[in-house]
């Protein structure tokens, strides 16, 4: 069964910082209850690095102003700057909803990889992000994935993908998401299906359910919100005040109900407005999918989000060869800590 493994290690060191006192480092090594990927937690690391975690606000309205003229996403522009679908696919050209609009990319990252444009306005704060515009996504986004899986049904594995702002990895300021299906999973869905088919073999239950069963009632259970459960995973995967969510017992994104797209849409307005709260601005989210054409009892559609460095003129990145090369993950805090600061923020904001 699920097994939460952690090992503490120490080393000693004469620290400048306390005239060469003898000071003992703590180093903790999480392993993944599904993957087995370790991951270390830093302790304390999250100050050390906070300010990098800002965004120099004049040089944010700077990149702003000089992108919103040529933006292809503005509304000004989209319908003469955007690619359009092929009629066999949407006939239309484009898919509208409320303020969201999707259209083919011009450089995708997969067979069918589209981009769906999140709002009418240039940039966003994270607090401004309302459950309405991931709700208007979402519902875009499967209809979409409705359409191509009925005229391509090879195309059975997507990930939707947001990547806000450039040290997030946009090219673009205007808030989009991106939506790559193709005929192979992405290597992290098809090590997370694999781990959870061993794991329904071994136990005959499902990982993501016993996962959920356990943290209930635990430091990192954060809420749950119409259906769809929120928590600061155990072994994070990169770890910048990183939350996962799970929607239990729906294996493929088509499976969702509108009250469990109102779920995902909410939870996600939600940390986004922590994390404005933790004067942070840029942040990546992934909402991952088993296959279109089949439930799986031992899969559920899971997301997570975390936060990315600020803007900055220097160009911090937390992208190094840890996680690239060396496959580790590193979180700068303790996960239970960041659920604590989570849940007592919520807790004074109930209206969001």
């Amino acid at each position: 069964m699920i097994n939460f493994e952690k090992r503490v290690r120490y080393a000693k060191i004469l620290n400048p910082l306390k005239d060469f006192a003898e000071t003992v480092v703590e180093f903790e090594y999480r392993r993944d209850p599904l993957t087995g990927r370790n991951t270390t937690v830093i302790k304390g690391m999250i100050e050390y690095i906070r300010r990098f975690l800002k965004t120099d606000e004049s040089l944010l309205s700077s990149l702003i102003e000089s992108t919103r003229t040529n933006c292809p996403f503005c509304p000004e522009s989209v319908r003469s700057k955007t690619p359009m679908f092929t009629p066999d696919i949407v006939p239309e050209g484009r898919i509208e909803n409320g303020d969201v609009v999707i259209v083919p990319n011009l450089i995708g990252h997969a067979e069918r990889s589209v981009l769906a444009i999140l709002s009418r306005q240039h940039h966003l704060k994270l607090n401004e992000f309302t459950p309405k515009i991931f709700l208007d996504a979402l519902t875009a986004g499967l209809s979409y994935l409705k359409r191509l899986f009925k005229l391509e049904p090879n195309e059975r594995f997507p990930v939707f993908v947001i990547n806000y702002l450039p040290p997030a990895g946009s090219s673009i300021v205007h808030p989009h998401m991106q939506i790559l299906v193709r005929e192979s999973p992405f290597f992290l869905v098809k090590l997370l299906l694999d781990k959870s088919q061993e794991y329904y073999l071994r136990f005959r239950s499902s990982y993501w359910s016993d996962l959920l069963e356990i943290e209930r009632g635990r430091e990192r259970y954060l809420f749950s919100e119409s259906g769809v459960e929120w928590l600061a995973p155990f072994a994070p995967l990169r770890g910048i005040a990183e939350v996962q969510a799970v929607v239990p017992g729906r294996s493929n994104l088509l499976e969702l109900t509108v009250e469990e797209l109102q779920g995902i849409a909410y939870g996600l307005s939600k940390i986004l407005n922590f994390y404005h709260q933790e004067s942070l601005s840029c942040f990546n989210v992934i909402i991952l999918s088993g296959p279109l054409d089949t439930h799986l009892d031992y899969f559920d559609v899971n997301l997570r989000i975390m936060a990315r460095p600020g803007l900055q003129g220097i160009g911090f990145t937390d992208a190094w060869a840890l996680p690239y090369f060396l496959w580790d993950g590193e979180a700068v805090e303790e996960p239970e800590k960041l659920a604590e600061r989570i849940k007592t923020f919520l807790s004074r904001h109930e209206d969001i």
